[in-house]
């Protein structure tokens, strides 16, 4: 008995080892002109490795990038994204000028399931189901949107964005 449950952990462990890496080959290289840090890889999961067991420091509880259009890569800034967790407590972050958020684990940690809203200028966008626990957006908001994936998370559907995110 013994020695099947020390099997059994044993090829979990690496099974989740070898999951782990898949999906840190399937983020491929950083862009040339952007080193590692909050502006680095937006619409990537984030968790991949800000979710404790990948290669980044710093945990991260919730983390995503938030686009103009459902169609465009074009990002907004100064997004509020409020996160409101299963005993009604609240956290807000606001979306840097690559679309980046992130809230690290020591700054909040909520209580699953936890839902999101998204505020900007005059239009507020509440995501309709709830967060079981995946931490990054893009785990479920992959692109392209497909049978398994609502596409990344964007909040207009006008293809006009209302401010310029410019990174310097």
């Amino acid at each position: 008995m013994r020695v099947s449950l020390l099997l059994f952990f044993t090829l979990g462990i690496a099974c989740d080892d070898t999951r782990r890496d898949r999906e840190l080959s399937e983020l491929g290289g950083e862009a040339a002109a952007v080193a590692p840090g909050e502006l680095h890889r937006p619409g990537q999961p984030c968790g991949v490795c800000h979710g404790g067991a990948g290669p980044a420091h710093g945990r991260f509880s919730l983390s995503g990038t938030v686009f103009w259009t459902a169609d465009s890569q074009a990002p907004v800034a100064h997004t509020v994204v409020r996160i409101i967790d299963s005993l009604g407590a609240q956290y807000a972050v606001r979306s840097n000028c690559a679309g980046n958020f992130f809230v690290r684990d020591s700054e909040f940690e909520p209580h699953w399931p936890a839902w999101v809203k998204l505020e900007f200028a005059n239009k507020t966008l509440e995501m309709r189901s709830p967060i079981s626990r995946e931490r990054s957006c893009a785990g479920c908001h992959a692109d392209p949107a497909s049978a398994s994936s609502v596409g990344h998370v964007y909040m207009s559907a006008d293809a006009t964005p209302l401010l310029e995110a410019e990174c310097n």
